[in-house]
């Protein structure tokens, strides 16, 4: 099998959660660990496919757990946030992922906002992530976490949001 043949197995492997095999291919060829898919690193793609299992071989294995790749470029932690695997964000966040507010695509808050996960946005607040930082770009104007809770129509964390705030103020 050529490297082609190995990273399209990985991923498939990955994504149907046969993690024995996709390790056993890693393992014998550690040079496939640093390979980056339009997904992202092989991070990404657990992350995004909801597999721990994998994830904890990966981050074991030595990847970088707060690479932007992907799409959006963001951390697997901002995936995970997205996806709504509150697990996975904790174990991500646990490991020494840093909870990134320099981008809207790179931030947690906003993944879990945009994704309705008003598990993760709590825990994500419990855990000091930044919820008065404002973002000003193509699409947004002034608009922080709660302005964006209200935009994507997420009014129990817009609510709990506006709370929060009101106690930091």
């Amino acid at each position: 099998m050529d490297n082609k043949e190995k990273i399209i197995k990985i991923y498939d492997l990955i994504e149907n959660g046969d993690i024995e095999q996709a390790k056993e291919i890693i393992i014998t060829d550690k040079n496939l660990l640093d390979f980056v898919t339009p997904f992202g690193t092989w991070l990404h793609v657990a992350t995004r496919a909801g597999n721990l299992d994998m994830i904890k071989f990966l981050v074991k294995s030595g990847m970088d757990i707060n690479v932007n790749e992907g799409v959006p470029k963001s951390a697997p932690i901002a995936h995970a946030a997205s996806e709504g695997e509150i697990t996975i964000v904790e174990y991500l966040f646990d490991n020494g992922a840093i909870l990134d507010v320099s981008d809207p695509n790179r931030n947690p808050l906003f993944s879990a906002i945009y994704g309705g996960h008003l598990d993760i946005v709590k825990y994500l607040v419990q855990n000091d992530i930044d919820i008065t930082v404002k973002y000003t770009e193509n699409t947004m104007k002034d608009m922080g976490a709660y302005e964006f809770a209200i935009e994507r129509g997420q009014t129990e964390i817009a609510e709990y949001l506006k709370m929060k705030m009101g106690k930091k103020e």
